[in-house]
C-alpha cells in the first residue's frame, strides 16, 4: 500500500487537499446553521440518497460529508472537533496525500454501497478515523464521554463492541459499514497480517 500511494503521490500529489479534515468539519458546521435556517432543506438536499443520484442530482456523491451528524449544536461542536484533531493527527503522521485517499476510499465505497442500499453516510467513516488513531498512538489519554481518562486503544476497544453490537441489530447499515472499514484495512493490512500472524504463534506454542 505504500508503495502504491507513493507512485500515486507522484502523479496527482497536485490534487491533494491541505487540512481536509477542516474543510468537512466547517462544511458540516455551515449545513448545521443553514438547516436551523430552512428547517432541514439543507441536509436534505445534500445527503447521500441514490435515487436521487439517478435522477441527476450528482452533487451528492461529493456533499453527503458535510451532513451534520448531529441535531444538537453541543454535540455537533465537540463532534467536529474531535474528528478535526483526529484527522488532523492522521494526516500530519501519513501526510495530506495520504490522508487525502483514505478518505476518498472511504467515500467511494460508502458511495458503492449505496447503490445496493439506497443512501450513504459519513458517521461510520469518520469512525474508523480513531480506529486508525488508535492503532497508531494507542497509549495516547482521552477523556471517555469528556470525563474518564481512558487510553486511546481501550476506548477504540469500546467503540468496535458498539461498531458490532449496530453491525448485528441493524441489517440495512451492514454494507455501509463494512464499506466503512475498507480504507482502514488497506492502510493497515500489513500490521493486521503481523498481529495474526503473533496471536497465531502465541496459540501454537500453548
Amino acid at each position: 500500500m505504500r508503495r502504491l500511494l507513493s507512485r500515486l503521490r507522484d502523479k496527482f500529489g497536485r490534487y491533494t487537499i491541505e487540512n481536509l479534515m477542516l474543510v468537512i468539519c466547517a462544511g458540516q458546521v455551515i449545513v448545521f446553521f443553514a438547516d436551523l435556517l430552512t428547517r432541514g432543506w439543507a441536509s436534505d438536499l445534500l445527503w447521500l440518497s441514490w435515487s436521487d443520484v439517478m435522477h441527476g442530482q450528482i452533487w451528492r456523491v461529493l456533499t453527503f460529508v458535510f451532513v451534520p451528524e448531529s441535531s444538537s449544536l453541543l454535540s455537533l461542536l465537540i463532534s467536529v472537533y474531535f474528528y478535526y484533531f483526529i484527522g488532523g493527527t492522521l494526516e500530519n503522521e501519513w501526510g495530506s496525500f495520504n490522508f487525502n485517499c483514505y478518505y476518498l476510499i472511504g467515500m467511494i465505497c460508502n458511495i458503492v454501497a449505496s447503490v445496493f442500499t439506497g443512501f450513504g453516510t459519513s458517521y461510520f467513516l469518520n469512525l474508523t478515523l480513531f480506529f486508525a488513531f488508535s492503532m497508531l498512538y494507542p497509549d495516547f489519554q482521552l477523556l471517555l464521554f469528556y470525563i474518564i481518562p481512558l487510553k486511546a486503544k481501550w476506548i477504540a476497544l469500546i467503540d468496535a463492541l458498539f461498531y458490532l453490537y449496530e453491525f448485528i441489530s441493524f441489517p440495512g447499515l451492514r454494507l455501509n459499514m463494512l464499506a466503512s472499514l475498507v480504507p482502514l484495512v488497506l492502510f493497515f493490512w500489513e500490521d493486521i497480517i503481523s498481529a495474526f500472524r503473533r496471536w497465531r504463534f502465541r496459540m501454537r506454542n500453548r
